[in-house]
């Protein structure tokens, strides 16, 4: 039958769209993906997901572990600083002098926070603070040994603010100067508040920390802070000999005003300056200084009058029956409380005066504590309310200038069913909002769905994550099957290995509603020197056959299979190095950029010797270590053939 219509080629060059599965693959659009897995969408190409490196010597507890805690904070310095917990342990890592995980004290989350494995088994909350008595951290959980207060300039010494007549153990938001706490042992339903932060500090005008002799220069020695009452922590202190002045810079660093240096230990006391010349004999060398008890009407204090003041401590009733408190969510100055099937809207006044507490909505709840995360557009959260319909929704604005706030399904072009979310984690990164969670086959977590925010889609990562923040302007996570915690985007491998991957088409018609042939398949994209992409394709719902020339297969070794893409083809341009960026994913490039990936444009036309089709499936899986993107594929010399049933089909 002479050819009726012949259409030049069919390429795909825009992959906006993602992984859409809640449609038939013959009906989603060109560049979206029926299935994938760890490739990213970018708009104009599709990527192949950086790799991850744990942060410190790996632990040696894998398949048995679990991260429950992570967190950034800012010294005051501006320098970052990461906080995490797994089993009995709370770390923080030292960038500095190791680049290890040094441990808080010894075992201070206790048994109560572990199962019989020693895995942790419940979420640890790690809040940070920051005003006038320094940059501080808080720790706190339901079964918790303690709560905890760390002063992120002295991270290895703790304070243990614990008081059944003061506070309470559970998890913890701090905002707006009070801590808001929930998930007590006794109550699981309600809302406690703290005062608002009155700080309420006692300064201590002169105490001596020795005597000059005209010989010695350093002076050492506790100040009584400590002693006095062991859950007050110092700031601002000055020290003297009349002559040369130390300041504090806030960051445990005293400066000597002549030259002369010293360190303040704000959680233990431990002080000691060295003076640029030997103070005179007899002189007395002072220090000046205020110290804090949060526990008093400060932001661990939850007390209140028998008629309660304004600022002083809450609790909240939530119990008409949606089950567990899960978190606090903040939205244009509405506090969200999730619960696991309910949920209710919080607002309390500019003076604390008074407060509105409104169920918001039955069945808007979350499975677990980290199942939601704020961000500037709304709440984003996971959905698990109808075990047979898990959606991942925002709550926002329902409409530009509505003061009506919803929660507007945002995974509608994927199937969730597969995934359950009972240890799930969110967050936000860029331009992302992540979502950690297992496939229901798996006993942990295993797999990330990443929303793109510019172009509302999917993708599927198999990133395992408990809890997550940015550090250095990367994202880092807790991993949810060892003691590890994680730099994602970073490099190009899984700790040596290749990133198991792929990425599947829809059932593509070429524009044309029929049979057809096609003599020659393009692809375009960016490789590394030592990756390889494989390219298959399924006709009519057929099996993959891996597209690849009889040249690819002549030079194909047993050690080595030669695919369709290879980082050394002479289809690749050596000459030119495209622009990828550093290694890990919002770092900048160290040293003019020689952090970057080596990558490379490659453009290639395979001729294409399969007999007339109606639907064509692409299969892209990049089987080594580097680099890999694709930005355009498609079929050129495209002949129509007519409106017939594919031979598999008939009769």
């Amino acid at each position: 039958m002479a050819d009726i219509v012949q259409k030049k080629n069919r390429l795909v060059e825009t992959y906006k769209y993602g992984v859409i599965s809640t449609l038939e693959p013959i009906t989603i659009p060109p560049g979206a993906a029926q299935d994938s897995l760890n490739w990213l969408t970018m708009g104009d190409h599709i990527e192949l997901r950086r790799g991850f490196e744990y942060i410190g010597t790996e632990s040696v507890n894998e398949g048995v572990g679990k991260a429950t805690g992570l967190r950034k904070v800012v010294l005051a310095s501006g320098a970052e600083r990461i906080f995490g917990s797994y089993g009995k342990k709370a770390k923080y890592f030292d960038d500095v002098t190791t680049n290890e995980w040094v441990e808080i004290g010894t075992d201070i989350l206790g048994n109560n926070v572990v199962d019989a494995d020693g895995i942790g088994k419940e979420s640890v909350s790690f809040e940070e603070y920051v005003g006038l008595a320094g940059n501080q951290l808080f720790i706190n959980s339901t079964n918790i040994g303690g709560y905890y207060k760390v002063m992120v300039a002295n991270p290895t010494d703790y304070t243990n603010m614990y008081d059944s007549a003061k506070n309470k153990k559970g998890l913890i938001k701090i905002d707006n100067n009070r801590t808001l706490l929930w998930q007590t042992l006794k109550d699981q339903t309600g809302l406690n508040g703290s005062y608002i932060d009155t700080q309420a500090y006692v300064t201590v005008a002169s105490e001596s920390i020795g005597t000059g002799d005209g010989a010695a220069v350093t002076f050492t020695g506790t100040l009584a802070f400590r002693a006095a009452n062991p859950v007050n922590t110092a700031f601002g202190i000055s020290v003297t000999d009349g002559v040369e002045t130390f300041t504090d810079d806030f960051n445990g660093i005293l400066i000597g005003s002549l030259g002369g240096t010293g360190t303040i230990n704000y959680t233990t006391g431990a002080i000691s300056v060295t003076f640029a010349t030997a103070p005179a004999g007899a002189a007395n060398i002072d220090a000046s200084y205020q110290h804090e008890n949060s526990n008093t009407h400060g932001i661990t204090d939850f007390t209140k009058s028998p008629t309660r003041l304004a600022g002083e401590g809450f609790i909240i009733r939530q119990d008409a029956g949606g089950g567990k408190f899960q978190t606090v969510k903040s939205y244009n100055n509405v506090y969200y409380c999730l619960h696991i099937k309910r949920s209710w809207a919080l607002s309390i006044s500019s003076d604390d005066s008074s407060v509105n507490n409104q169920p918001y909505r039955h069945k808007v709840g979350i499975p677990n504590d980290r199942a939601a995360v704020e961000t500037g557009e709304g709440v984003y959260y996971i959905d698990e309310t109808d075990e047979n319909d898990t959606r991942i929704r925002l709550l926002t604005y329902d409409t530009q200038g509505s003061t009506q706030v919803l929660p507007v399904p945002i995974s509608n072009k994927i199937n969730l069913n597969r995934f359950t979310w009972d240890n799930g984690a969110c967050g936000k990164y860029g331009d992302f909002i992540y979502f950690g969670g297992r496939e229901k086959t798996s006993l942990v977590n295993n797999r990330t769905l990443v929303y793109n925010k510019l172009y509302s889609s999917w993708d599927i990562l198999d990133y395992s994550i408990t809890c997550s923040d940015t550090y250095l302007g990367a994202l880092i996570a807790g991993d949810g099957y060892s003691d590890n915690f994680m730099t994602l985007f970073s490099g190009l491998d899984d700790i040596g290995s290749p990133i198991f991957n792929y990425w599947v088409s829809g059932e593509d018609q070429l524009g044309l509603d029929g049979l057809k042939k096609s003599k020659k398949f393009k692809v375009r994209g960016d490789i590394g020197p030592d990756q390889s992409i494989k390219l298959s394709v399924s006709l009519d719902n057929g099996p993959f056959v891996e597209l690849r020339t009889t040249s690819d297969i002549a030079a194909s070794t047993e050690d080595r299979v030669i695919h369709a893409i290879e980082g050394d083809g002479t289809y690749v341009d050596r000459g030119n190095r495209v622009t990828v960026g550093p290694r890990t994913l919002g770092r900048g490039e160290v040293g003019g950029g020689g952090d970057g990936i080596e990558a490379y444009r490659f453009e290639r036309e395979i001729a294409f010797p399969f007999d007339k089709f109606e639907t064509a499936t692409l299969k892209v899986e990049a089987t080594r270590l580097g680099w890999a993107s694709l930005s355009l594929h498609g079929f050129m010399d495209v002949r129509f053939k007519g409106v017939k049933t594919p031979r598999k089909y008939r009769g």
